[in-house]
């Protein structure tokens, strides 16, 4: 069929995945109009390349026609994924719109919104009305336990291995049909290029979700994840684990600040020492943000680090730790002297100004001649560029076969997908690729040691063969929520609650898509304004739904509260040890939550008061998962993790907590 400038093909990909309807790859072509050189005029907007009627994707995909008649015509939770790492990663349910950021700090918009022109209207609406649902790379629409999945499949790029553009999927409520855009601002297209491939399936359960997910992206993920054991884990499923120095002192940071944590995390009973160290596990010590001599300036601040930084990496690995270091390596501030010297190297709009890639106090002049835009803005570099590209080269050539460090967290990866007039003309997504496979293409040091990459702030479908290792939410914070960003709709903004949106969210991505981390958990008593359940709920997510377990308490300050605590939640974890946790959403707020297994149940209660659950409902759903047979009337439900009132059959979960139920024959035998 056609669409537009779109030629659609679909096929059936002949693979059965236990709980998946039919899998179909629709794979779009370019067949508009070419000037004589035989390529397309460039891009100038998001390009509509398909659209599909919700029922007729669910008849054609659905696990039985059962399925289909009872959610055929009827609304949907929507799920959108997220353009890059920090926006929101969770579902909205029923007849729910997508509250539009209130741009007071106008910078930050590029921080969530997909970028280039959007298209000026989809099936006849503006795609910027709240009535049209966005989400990019996978997203999925929900009926009770059945969701209807769309991916792209555009990270393993066209016919000839080129990459293909990241995709923006448009959902109307109201007309029932999913609208597909690519984001190629810039490109040319010659004839039956193919401009954008996806899959369509239906899963009637979460873990059948997340394997078919695992199987549309099962392509390399072996040698992906296997490249990564060396962080722990084995046979291409990694689990890691370590400490970093940002959640407590942020970017005010020493020499000797760092050695004394460094000293101190082998010599008391924090959880990385007692779960991992002492176990002879793999441990990453991180430095992040504070260590550089500005942004851009990729080098020690001497002030701050006289001994350099080979020296603090030799040190890390000198106490057994895997040396771990920040980078933001594709954003400037024009302050540095890298952009002072090399000012043909940031990305500039038509009109030759320097295009802002976000705003942040400590990157940017508030004003003058060193800030040509918003008060505080960074920018960009111009990834065009062959010397931009080998001034990158260069900087992880240092970080890693210099320096020694072996973790590289590469953070603000979306600025490399902002779009602008290149040196060399073409698309973002194009020149992204290039960068960040050089950035990444030292897999192992010069001393034969492995070295991993973890990205954040990334983009996630350009960015999926590169960052196997991918944060997967907004940032973390030692507080629940920051109420002002809250209520101007920022979805990337710092704290517990959506953090923990995301990390649930983007739960059935991990190991299938990439491996999750969902930033750090919080075990302290100082400096902090989180209660015990709300501690106890991030390191139970933490652990239950991703696979990185950072820490970044002052090992140096450990209390014999703390230690308490951290008692508490290693006598948890080890309960919940090799099980496989599912959830879904009862509100965008509130989650039931089961096991694989059948063995366990419970509540996640993300919202600002108490919701009530009968025994059964929770019951039923580990039936309904695992094919279990439990009677609610005949088992128990033995608390792990009690945060419930329980009043006959009723289960009250209070805000902002986590409950976890062993379920049990009546009378205590299991």
């Amino acid at each position: 069929m056609r669409y537009k400038d779109s030629e659609v093909s679909i096929k059936t990909i002949p693979e059965r995945i236990e709980g998946c309807g039919t899998f179909y790859e629709c794979s779009c072509r370019y067949v508009g109009p070419v000037s004589g050189d035989g390529l397309s005029l460039a891009d100038t907007e998001n390009k509509i390349i398909a659209q599909f009627g919700i029922d007729s994707l669910l008849e054609k995909c659905a696990v039985s026609s059962k399925h289909f008649e009872r959610y055929r015509e009827k609304d949907f939770s929507f799920y959108g994924g997220g353009w890059q790492s920090w926006g929101f990663g969770g579902e909205l349910g029923p007849g729910q719109k997508q509250k539009n950021y209130f741009p007071l700090i106008p910078q930050w918009k590029k921080y969530t919104t997909f970028p280039g022109k959007w298209p000026s209207d989809v099936g006849g609406k503006n795609p910027k009305s709240p009535s049209i649902l966005k989400g990019q790379f996978l997203i999925y629409l929900r009926w009770e336990n059945t969701y209807l999945v769309l991916a792209s499949t555009a990270a393993f790029g066209n016919d000839d291995g080129n990459p293909l553009p990241p995709v923006q999927f448009y959902v109307d409520r109201k007309k029932r049909t999913v609208s597909v855009g690519i984001y190629a601002d810039g490109k040319r297209w010659s004839r039956m290029e193919l401009m954008g491939r996806l899959v369509v399936f239906s899963a009637k359960t979460f873990f059948a979700l997340r394997d078919g997910v695992g199987f549309i992206f099962a392509e390399g993920r072996s040698e992906r994840h296997a490249c990564l054991e060396f962080l722990g884990g084995h046979d291409g499923i990694v689990k890691c684990a370590g400490w970093e120095s940002w959640y407590n002192h942020y970017a005010d940071i020493n020499q000797k600040l760092i050695a004394a944590d460094l000293d101190s995390l082998g010599g008391n009973g924090n959880i990385i020492n007692s779960m991992y160290s002492q176990k002879n596990l793999p441990v990453v010590f991180q430095v992040d943000d504070g260590w550089e001599k500005s942004l851009g300036d990729w080098d020690a601040n001497l002030e701050r680090f006289p001994d350099g930084m080979t020296a603090l990496a030799t040190s890390i690995s000198d106490a057994g730790y895997i040396p771990g270091l920040w980078i933001a390596p594709l954003i400037i501030d024009l302050r540095s002297e890298t952009a002072k010297k090399h000012p043909d190297w940031i990305l500039r709009a038509e009109n030759g100004k320097p295009i802002n890639a976000g705003m942040n106090p400590l990157w940017g002049a508030k004003f003058g001649s060193d800030q040509p835009s918003y008060p505080y803005s960074y920018f960009c570099l111009d990834l065009s560029r062959d010397d931009v590209l080998e001034h990158l080269d260069s900087l992880m050539e240092k970080a890693v076969n210099v320096w020694g460090f072996r973790y590289l967290k590469l953070d603000f990866l979306f600025a490399g997908m902002i779009d602008g007039k290149f040196a060399n003309g073409g698309s973002a997504y194009l020149w992204y690729d290039r960068a960040v496979k050089k950035l990444t293409r030292r897999v192992i040091n010069s001393s034969g040691e492995r070295v991993a990459y973890l990205g954040c702030g990334l983009p996630f479908e350009s960015s999926f063969m590169s960052f196997p290792l991918s944060r997967i939410g907004p940032d973390t914070k030692e507080c629940w929520d920051i109420d002002w960003l809250r209520r101007i709709n920022y979805t990337a903004r710092t704290g517990a609650k959506p953090n923990l949106q995301s990390t649930l969210g983007h739960a059935f991505w991990d190991q299938k898509i990439f491996i999750n981390d969902p930033d750090v958990i919080f075990l302290r008593y100082t400096n902090i304004k989180l209660d015990d359940g709300e501690k106890e709920l991030i390191a139970m997510v933490n652990k239950m739904f991703a696979s990185q377990i950072m820490d970044s308490d002052d090992t140096s300050d450990f209390s014999a509260d703390d230690a308490d605590f951290t008692e508490h939640v290693t006598n948890l974890y080890s309960q919940i040890e090799g099980e496989d946790f599912g959830l879904l959403n009862i509100s965008p707020d509130v989650y039931k939550i089961f096991s694989r297994s059948g063995n366990f149940c419970g509540i996640i209660n993300l919202s600002e008061k108490p919701h009530t659950l009968r025994k059964v409902e929770l019951v039923n759903q580990v039936n309904y998962i695992s094919g279990s047979h439990h009677d609610a009337d005949l088992v128990e439900l033995v608390p792990v993790v009690d945060n419930c009132v329980v009043a006959g059959d009723l289960y009250t979960s209070q805000k902002h907590t986590i409950s976890v139920f062993k379920i049990a024959e009546a009378g205590g035998a299991e």
